[in-house]
Parts: C-alpha cells; sequence; structure tokens
C-alpha cells in the first residue's frame, strides 16, 4: 500500500481543486453551446474536459518549487483564462475558429507527446521532448495563447481582451520559471541548447 504524506495529499487536493475548476469552465461553454451551437464553445468543452482528466492523472513530481511567486505565475497562468466568458452573439467569426482550432489541436498534440507529466507548479517530472517539444520549449503554453486569440476573436469584448493580455503575461513569467527550475537537471539543459525558441519559432 502506497503511504500518505503531506506532499501527496497537498497534490492530490491541488489536483482536484484544478480539475473542478476546468470542469467548471468546460459547463459554462457547454450550456452555451446548447443556447447557441456555436462550434468554438464545444471546442472550449472538449480541451477542458481533457485538462481535468490530465490534472486528475498525472504522475508526481520529484521537485516542485513551492515559493510564493511559483503559486503566483501558476495560478495566474492557469485560473485568468478559466474566467473566459462567452458573449452573447448568434454565430463564431471563421477566422476565429480557425485560429482556435489550430491551437486546439497543437494543445492536444503536446499533451500527448507529456502524457503524466502534464503539472501546473513548476517542477522536476520524466521529461519529455518529442512531438511539438522538438520545435519550441513550452508548446503547451503557445497553444493556451493561441486558443485565446481565436476565442477572443469570436468573443470580442474588453473583459475578454484584458483576460488574454493577462494571461499571456503570466504564461511568460512561467517560462522563465519553469526553465530555472527544469535548468538544473542536465538533460534539460542540453534540450535547452538544441531547443533554441520557447513559445514561437523566430520569435521568442
Amino acid at each position: 500500500m502506497r503511504q500518505v504524506t503531506r506532499a501527496g495529499l497537498r497534490d492530490a487536493g491541488t489536483n482536484l481543486v484544478a480539475a473542478g475548476l476546468y470542469l467548471l469552465f468546460a459547463a459554462v461553454h457547454l450550456q452555451g453551446f446548447a443556447a447557441t451551437a456555436r462550434p468554438s464553445l464545444l471546442v472550449v468543452v472538449a480541451m477542458e474536459t481533457l485538462v481535468a482528466v490530465l490534472f486528475l492523472l498525472r504522475a508526481p513530481a520529484t521537485r516542485a518549487s513551492l515559493t510564493p511567486y511559483a503559486w503566483i505565475t501558476s495560478l495566474g497562468g492557469t485560473v485568468t483564462p478559466l474566467l473566459l466568458r462567452p458573449v452573447d452573439v448568434s454565430h463564431d467569426v471563421l477566422l476565429g475558429q480557425v485560429i482556435q482550432c489550430a491551437g486546439g489541436a497543437l494543445a492536444v498534440a503536446s499533451l500527448a507527446s507529456l502524457n503524466r507529466s502534464f503539472g501546473m507548479l513548476p517542477a522536476v517530472r520524466p521529461l519529455r521532448f518529442g512531438g511539438p517539444y522538438r520545435w519550441v520549449r513550452h508548446p503547451i503554453y503557445a497553444a493556451y495563447t493561441i486558443q485565446n486569440v481565436g476565442y477572443l476573436a469570436s468573443n470580442a469584448s474588453a473583459r475578454n481582451l484584458a483576460l488574454v493580455a493577462l494571461a499571456f503575461g503570466f504564461q511568460v513569467l512561467r517560462v522563465y520559471n519553469e526553465e530555472r527550475v527544469l535548468s538544473s537537471v542536465p538533460e534539460y539543459g542540453r534540450y535547452m541548447e538544441r531547443t533554441r525558441w520557447r513559445l514561437l519559432p523566430l520569435v521568442f
């Protein structure tokens, strides 16, 4: 029988809370889809349900950063997009749908590459370098950003614009914080040398 530890209980609690938040966000958009049949909302439902499941199945970390800064940036990057809300329109913007689906496809490919190494706080878990991780070091954050931009195109409002911008800022901070933690692992250091770009090839 696996021994119950304080760290294990903390991780389990974090996973349950995070999964619950993602499922709540999915439920809001499922309700919106039922009312308007807008495809973009169904994409949100599918993606956030997948993320919720991954939170419940993820592998435990061997070492995690639990500093206040790590919590603030991680929670900011995770929770801020969950505050986005659909606007009262009858149809999606086609370009927004295309962008959102592209982000969703990248997110699925990235999550499939990570498998159970998925996490929220900066932590050392089994490293994965395949799939989209061959092109950029943080494809999931890139995918979230692309999805958010597509979502914003179909759900334009000052509130959603501010949230998308704030979420992107938190994601950039998370990138630097995660790399600070992971760079202590020699294998990840070599990965950083051969995979130059963090989020967008030729830009950042």
